[in-house]
């Protein structure tokens, strides 16, 4: 059974999930429930019949208001996460003027914890919340602090809300491809090992063929895989599907309130 005290907690959870549903929803759309159909490509030829250039074409604008639908849902992560420790001064005594004072500290060094939380979370809150709540700072739990899941929503949702909007880009990469020689049936097949994700826009190159001594006509078909990733972040989430994030932000801000709950609100 749900604790009452953490019912705004878990309330800002799901909403998050919710809006990471409106997210689903948004990519599919865009770029359909099969994230391995092929992109519409087209064929260029160097005039020494040597060179195949793939080519994206017909490519479908990301939904403008997908930023939007993403920071809403790291807000209200965000917030629940900060709702948490606002019930965890209440739980303390603290009155409410007080409780409204603190916040979830997130920061990559302790020196930085240490003189955040002196003034604005310490005072408010048990020393034995406290010391769970440094467990689960980036500098604590991780082996790199900057590849922190709640680091990366610490992040996001300040940019979001202080500098723009984040911003996604839909980003597509060749797996493999077949060349068959259409006179003869013989076939070229091969898997791409390490896939380079390139941009989906019109005109953006996937991959391009050079022969040496071209075999004539041949039908050539790419398999192509399509992500929406975090671009433009300048940290860990760059390169990340969004979706994949997403949900371990949601994973992670869960587990922490499962913890809590478990620990000071006899769930």
């Amino acid at each position: 059974m749900e604790a009452s005290e953490l019912a705004s907690v878990r309330a800002k959870i799901r909403r998050a999930e919710h809006h990471l549903r409106d997210i689903d929803s948004a990519l599919t759309l865009l770029i359909g429930s099969d994230p391995t159909a092929n992109q519409p490509v087209v064929f260029d030829y160097e005039s020494d019949g040597k060179e195949i250039i793939v080519r994206l074409t017909e490519c479908k604008p990301i939904d403008p208001a997908l930023p939007l639908m993403i920071g809403d849902c790291l807000h209200n992560l965000r917030s629940a996460l900060d709702h948490l420790v606002y019930r965890l001064a209440l739980n303390n005594g603290a009155s409410i003027d007080s409780a409204d004072k603190t916040f979830f500290p997130v920061y990559l060094t302790k020196t930085k914890f240490d003189n955040r939380v002196k003034k604005l979370v310490k005072p408010f809150i048990s020393d034995a919340a406290l010391t769970e709540i440094e467990k689960c700072q980036p500098y604590s739990a991780y082996d790199v602090p900057e590849e922190a899941d709640v680091w990366i929503l610490n992040r996001l949702d300040i940019f979001d809300k202080h500098r723009l909007l984040v911003v996604a880009g839909q980003k597509c990469a060749p797996t493999e491809f077949t060349i068959t020689v259409v006179a003869t049936g013989e076939q070229r097949h091969e898997i791409i090992p390490e896939p380079q994700w390139k941009p989906v826009e019109d005109g953006a190159e996937i991959i391009r063929f050079r022969f040496v001594d071209p075999p004539g006509k041949m039908r050539v078909q790419i398999k192509l895989v399509t992500s929406i990733q975090f671009i433009k972040t300048e940290m860990a989430a760059d390169g990340v599907g969004v979706q994949d994030a997403l949900r371990q932000c949601i994973a992670i801000v869960s587990s922490h309130v499962s913890h809590f709950g478990k620990n000071f609100f006899g769930e």
